[in-house]
């Protein structure tokens, strides 16, 4: 199964930090910036070739070079990772990391809707309005998400989003190459998002 982005993001970084943590503790004594970021990078680098992590390579890989530059700090950056991921864990940052999802995984890229260009086949589109009007100030959402998936790949968005296990996918209307689709938070009730 997998994690959505927020909680991928949180479990990698209290990861990192716990194997950080536990060989400074090993050594019983202090241990300098420069031989933490050392250990840091070499306990990185096989995340990233682990399918699990894919969504964080470039982030991963952003981290590495960090560690090989004399004065900077992978544990501080981990830090900063992991509070980020806790102020932001809301309903907005579980559907981003869904469409990085769709994206990484189907390769249906997702583009506002804009009536004065053509829509191109094998992307999804969301209209700006859902977007604004869909999540309260707080980042919670209180709208269903209307996503309009102009391939005939969208049937293979419905395992993708019960794999990610933050939504619930109710598909509108389709055809074989395009379909509207409503996601709607699965921690809710479904009927609070009836879609007219």
């Amino acid at each position: 199964m997998k994690r959505p982005y927020p909680q991928l993001v949180k479990l990698f970084a209290e990861n990192a930090l716990l194997f950080l943590y536990l060989k400074c503790a090993d050594t019983g004594r202090f241990v300098p910036l420069k031989k933490r970021n050392e250990w840091l990078v070499q306990y990185l680098k096989p995340f990233i070739k682990k399918d699990e992590y894919k969504p964080l390579r470039k982030d991963i890989k952003s981290l590495i070079l960090l560690g090989r530059k004399k004065n900077d700090d992978v544990e501080k950056q981990l830090i900063k990772l992991r509070s980020l991921v806790d102020k932001f864990d809301n309903d907005v940052e579980y559907f981003y990391g869904l469409l990085s999802q769709l994206e990484e995984e189907l390769s249906l890229p997702s583009l506002l809707f804009n009536k004065e260009k053509p829509a191109q086949p094998h992307h999804i589109y969301i209209l700006e309005e859902h977007i604004d009007q869909g999540f309260s100030a707080e980042g919670i959402q209180i709208a269903p998400l209307a996503l309009v998936v102009n391939s005939s790949r969208w049937h293979k968005i419905e395992e993708q989003v019960d794999s990610y296990g933050h939504f619930v996918i109710e598909v509108k209307d389709s055809t074989e190459n395009k379909a509207t689709i409503f996601l709607h938070p699965k921690v809710r009730n479904l009927s609070q998002h009836k879609v007219a």
